[in-house]
């Protein structure tokens, strides 16, 4: 390949998210309403009918709705009734009316939104989509091509990169998929950066992208090499072509194709893997406890929290690994040359 395939994780994907966590904890810690004209009117930060929320529940146990008044969502959980959620502050804790655990109200966010929608298709987790924001340089009012929407969950977190003032292409080759991809699109309120198109990009190109205005293009196809020619009239000079492919067979294609007649440069290849860690609390065994007791003038042992004023017994913390989220893959990127820059192999 005459690139080297590197083993590395990004934080893009987690400084977004904890920036976005810092925002919503400032919005629980504001007020829920403002004073205007001697009326009283909800902020922005409470959850409204009609908009996209976040039930979270645990790690495993995170679901996407939208917000209708008289409807009922139920899980293993309980049923929450969307009554009782409308006019919550997002961050609280909500219950269902009968019995039932606490599940956490949040805003929609491109991280949450890839864990909680339905699969249409194989998607690419954080560990990859960081990765590949950082390779493709996206940033507000850029334009992003991209072909293979699937489920829209790289989409997602393209359409926050990218505002504001700029603009996602995206293409689906199933209809139905693209139909239920624009449709979500719509309700996540993706609609001001996202256009979402039905299209064989391999066939007939990028169709609506006018020429040498994409200052990126992905393409998650099973032939990428095959929309190439295609990449080459929808990039600017110095734009970034990156693809997504599970099998090293398509990577050497592809390859192949972005450096014939040298019209890409800086190929390069990477393979992206993320484990996530857990901490949790556990009692101390009951033997340490003995063992850390005092002993008493009958000669027993007593352990310390008996003692009154004493300390409590204390506990442990065990490390766990959780999961892994991710679809494993190569991430290929490459560099069309400047008009002013002699063209080589790299």
């Amino acid at each position: 390949l005459g690139s080297s395939v590197l083993s590395l994780s990004c934080c893009q994907g987690a400084v977004m998210a904890a920036q976005d966590g810092l925002a919503a904890s400032e919005d629980i810690a504001g007020a829920t309403a403002v004073a205007v004209s001697g009326k009283t009117e909800k902020c922005w930060h409470t959850a409204k009918e009609g908009d996209s929320v976040i039930l979270w529940g645990g790690y495993n146990q995170i679901s996407g709705l939208v917000l209708r008044a008289g409807a009922i969502f139920n899980n293993r959980y309980g049923s929450f009734h969307h009554d009782d959620l409308i006019g919550q502050t997002f961050g609280l804790k909500v219950r269902p009316r009968k019995g039932g655990a606490w599940m956490a109200l949040l805003r929609s966010t491109p991280e949450l939104i890839t864990q909680s929608l339905v699969h249409r298709t194989q998607i690419i987790y954080h560990a990859d989509i960081s990765l590949i924001l950082t390779l493709l340089d996206v940033q507000p009012g850029k334009v992003i091509v991209e072909a293979g929407t699937g489920s829209g969950s790289l989409s997602s977190s393209f359409a926050r990169a990218l505002r504001p003032g700029g603009k996602l292409h995206t293409f689906e080759y199933h209809e139905e998929r693209q139909r239920q991809a624009a449709a979500d699109f719509e309700r996540y309120g993706f609609q001001d950066v996202i256009l979402s198109k039905h299209g064989d990009v391999c066939s007939h190109g990028f169709v609506g992208v006018p020429d040498a205005t994409a200052d990126g293009i992905f393409l998650d196809l099973p032939a990428p090499w095959q929309a190439i020619p295609h990449a080459d009239r929808c990039l600017i000079d110095g734009g970034k072509v990156c693809t997504f492919s599970p099998c090293i067979e398509q990577i050497e294609k592809t390859a192949a194709e972005l450096r014939r007649n040298d019209r890409y440069y800086d190929v390069r290849v990477f393979e992206s893997l993320a484990m996530n860690w857990g901490v949790k609390e556990e009692p101390c065994p009951k033997r340490r406890q003995v063992a850390q007791g005092q002993r008493t003038t009958s000669g027993s042992l007593e352990t310390a929290a008996e003692e009154p004023g004493s300390l409590p017994p204390p506990t442990s913390w065990l490390s766990y690994q959780m999961p892994m989220r991710s679809h494993t893959s190569y991430v290929l990127i490459a560099t069309k040359p400047p008009c002013d820059e002699p063209k080589a192999v790299v």
